[in-house]
């Protein structure tokens, strides 16, 4: 039984719900069948053991990882842990990714759950037939919907195995309204998530420093106003929605928290970043709107009204970008909404430039590349592909062909050049080639990989001769010793193997000589 395909958002742990329950299997049987191993236990937002799930799919688990799970959110924030937390999931490592996403420090004491928002719920279920888990919504310390603003609701997940069937988000469940300052962070924390997923670069400390020596929390002698940044940050925590401080300052004097996390010395949870970098784009925006005193109070502002003000004050789309931390895309839409003048250097797609671009296209051309050509941007050049269905489903077959021989060029290259490596050698230098080939191309790359060798059996010891060099080594070191030697400090005279106390058996000759010298 193949995996459901994915839904806009979609965790990759409410698939697996989904499989489980159209399975018909028991529990235990499932997780046998899937996973390998009926004990183990499935983590919402984190789920290990992509590569056996996605045997199911046909997808590679690397796809999986960074689009259906939280992980490209800790690796982004966690750079130096980054391969460990990608390996783990990847492979059936659930408890070494947990430590590396410093889950350990602040969730021992916090139940797992699942969250979910009662509104989108309703509108999934009208839409595809049922509700499912959004990606989004499991960050932790979120507790407002992007898109609604609605509060989240907390469903536990009490069992160890965290599966049972139709595990899905009632649909009977009263919305709440939540507060602006939550809506705000969960829209930021949902564009960042987003960011991550799509790009590899990761954080940098010196990002925020720059941005707090810009806005004046930083002294001319390079210290920290940890005061003024301690009291803004917990001002603007006490204006979001949570049921837990593990994530948050716990007053206006926990200068603890500030510290910790400005030295760089020390791993902190992705939640505390995306905190403050929230809490950073909210002052650049109310500092470059009305120019107040750091200590002055800021009034709450949504994240589109911040967006539309920097633009009404003539700010390029890349400074409202940089600023807000939203993609220009948005910012674009909102200035063509509100009627916002901006430059777009619009360019006019003729009849001859649309069939010059089916032509390049049905030729196997890159978008980019045709987008470059006529100076115009890639989205422009897709949207006249889409246009053609043939052309869509004739470019998936080249992009196809195109993996194909990239991939086998990839693995028999490494081969040639190291002709002595064994597969497992190759699976890890070609990681993404092997796994595309072994569900796409298995048959060219198991009759491509070195043939397995059998293990080769060491040569057994000759005692009898070893029993002779050592007779010679002892009579050496008894000869020049003063003092009386026990059989221990001779052998650790001679090395420290053990061979004189743990063979002695083995070693008759060098045995009696050692016990007629002890005896004299």
């Amino acid at each position: 039984m193949q995996l459901p395909l994915s839904f806009p958002d979609e965790i990759i742990f409410s698939r697996i719900v989904r499989h489980f329950t159209l399975s018909g299997m028991t529990c235990e049987n499932y997780l046998s069948n899937v996973f390998g191993n009926h004990k183990v236990t499935i983590h919402p937002y984190l789920t290990a053991g992509l590569e056996q799930v996605c045997k199911f799919s046909h997808e590679l688990s690397i796809e999986v990882l960074k689009k259906q799970t939280l992980a490209p959110l800790f690796m982004h924030f966690l750079p130096s842990y980054g391969s460990i937390i990608s390996n783990a999931l990847i492979s059936s490592k659930a408890c070494e990714a947990i430590r590396a996403c410093q889950l350990t420090c602040v969730r021992e004491k916090e139940q797992i759950s699942i969250k979910f928002c009662p509104e989108c719920a309703r509108v999934n279920a009208q839409e595809f037939g049922l509700s499912y888990w959004h990606r989004s919504h499991q960050i932790p310390g979120i507790e407002s919907c992007s898109l609604h603003r609605v509060q989240l609701e907390h469903f536990s997940l009490e069992t160890r195995s965290r599966l049972s069937h139709c595990l899905l988000p009632p649909l009977d469940v009263k919305s709440r309204a939540s507060s602006q300052v939550s809506f705000d962070f969960a829209q930021y924390s949902y564009d960042v998530l987003n960011l991550t997923s799509y790009s590899s670069k990761s954080f940098s400390l010196n990002t925020f420093k720059a941005q707090l020596q810009k806005l004046g929390y930083i002294t001319n002698k390079g210290r920290y106003r940890r005061r003024l940044i301690l009291m803004s940050l917990y001002q603007l925590s006490q204006d979001l929605v949570h049921d837990t401080n593990f994530f948050y300052p716990r007053s206006s004097e926990d200068y603890r928290y500030i510290s910790y996390f400005l030295s760089g010395k020390v791993s902190q949870h992705p939640i505390k970043f995306l905190l403050f970098g929230f809490w950073l784009a909210k002052q650049a925006v109310e500092k470059v709107r009305s120019n107040i005193v750091l200590t002055e109070p800021k009034p709450a502002m949504s994240m589109e009204n911040q967006c539309i003000s920097l633009l009404k004050q003539g700010e390029s789309m890349a400074s409202v970008s940089r600023v807000t931390g939203k993609s220009r895309c948005y910012i674009k839409t909102l200035a063509l909404r509100f009627n916002i003048p901006i430059n777009l250097k619009p360019k006019y797609i003729t009849i001859k430039m649309k069939q010059r671009i089916l032509f390049l296209a049905k030729k196997g051309f890159h978008r980019k590349a045709i987008a470059s050509l006529f100076q115009i941007s890639s989205g422009s050049v897709e949207q006249v592909i889409s246009s053609e269905p043939s052309l869509v489903k004739k470019r998936k077959q080249f992009k196809y062909e195109s993996k194909r021989r990239k991939y086998k060029a990839m693995i028999l290259r490494f081969i040639k050049l190291q002709p002595l490596a064994i597969k497992q050698e190759v699976k890890e230098n070609c990681y993404a080639a092997f796994h595309w080939l072994n569900v796409n191309e298995n048959e060219w790359l198991h009759l491509t990989l070195p043939a397995p060798t059998k293990p080769q059996a060491l040569a057994r010891v000759n005692w009898s001769k070893r029993d002779r060099e050592l007779l010679t080594k002892v009579k050496a070191i008894l000869i020049k010793s003063e003092v009386t030697l026990s059989r221990t400090k001779l052998d650790k005279a001679i090395g420290g193997h053990g061979w004189l106390t743990r063979y002695a058996n083995r070693l008759p000759e060098t045995i009696k000589y050692i016990e007629e010298q002890l005896n004299v």
